[in-house]
């Protein structure tokens, strides 16, 4: 779903950041959540996996755990601005 989330913004000119992806990078979000679930490595599975495992260990639903961390991200990411 974000996957086509992304294309969407390419294929309409929205320059909107887009923190989950990026060719050749895991993006700033995966970088972040490594972090902040304490991993010292980041996992081969990707972010998504993650979250699901932590939500399985949190007995949290994983959508609801998703957007929880996002909205920490966003979050953390504006304070860092200004």
């Amino acid at each position: 779903m974000l996957i086509g989330y992304r294309a969407a913004l390419g294929v309409h000119g929205i320059p909107e950041d887009f923190d989950f992806w990026s060719p050749g990078s895991r993006g700033p979000f995966a970088e972040w959540l490594w972090q902040r679930l304490g991993h010292k490595y980041p996992s081969p599975l990707g972010w998504a996996v993650e979250i699901e495992r932590e939500a399985e260990a949190t007995n949290k639903p994983a959508v609801e755990l998703f957007f929880s961390l996002l909205d920490e991200y966003r979050a953390e990411r504006s304070e860092a601005k200004g």
